[in-house]
């Protein structure tokens, strides 16, 4: 069961760094439009570009892969506790930036929302194993 843990994060590891692959194109051609800009309304590029892309001074899409390593280093040590709250913290985040993505950009980011999915699926996992062992 710990194995699920190690598979969706290593999924958010690759949705991360696509989201850190877009961000450095966008940094070095401004015009760039990446695969997950749809419209105006749907776009990656845009919470990307906005105040709100990083935290701390540190882009959250370097976060996102530190997260990811993190859980994926915890799923092959079988700690599950940690993972367990490691993952309650990534939920968190991603309450917070769904806020700020929907309610202050007003954008759409398929790559954004399905980081929020892989979190509430690691917080899924972490927990059945952490509450089964």
């Amino acid at each position: 069961m710990i194995m699920s843990i190690i598979v969706i994060a290593c999924v958010g590891l690759v949705l991360s760094m696509y989201s850190f692959f877009v961000e450095q194109k966008i940094k070095a051609d401004p015009s760039y439009k990446p695969a997950c800009d749809l419209s105006d309304m749907i776009s990656c590029s845009r919470p990307m570009q906005s105040q709100y892309a990083k935290l701390f001074k540190i882009s959250n899409s370097i976060l996102g892969l530190l997260f990811y390593i993190a859980m994926i280093v915890l799923g092959i040590l079988d700690y599950a506790q940690l993972a367990f709250i490691l993952s309650c913290a990534g939920v968190v985040a991603s309450m917070g930036f769904a806020y700020l993505l929907y309610f202050k950009i007003r954008s759409l980011c398929l790559v954004c929302t399905s980081l929020y999915i892989v979190n509430i699926l690691l917080l899924i996992a972490s927990y059945r194993i952490f509450a089964g062992g």
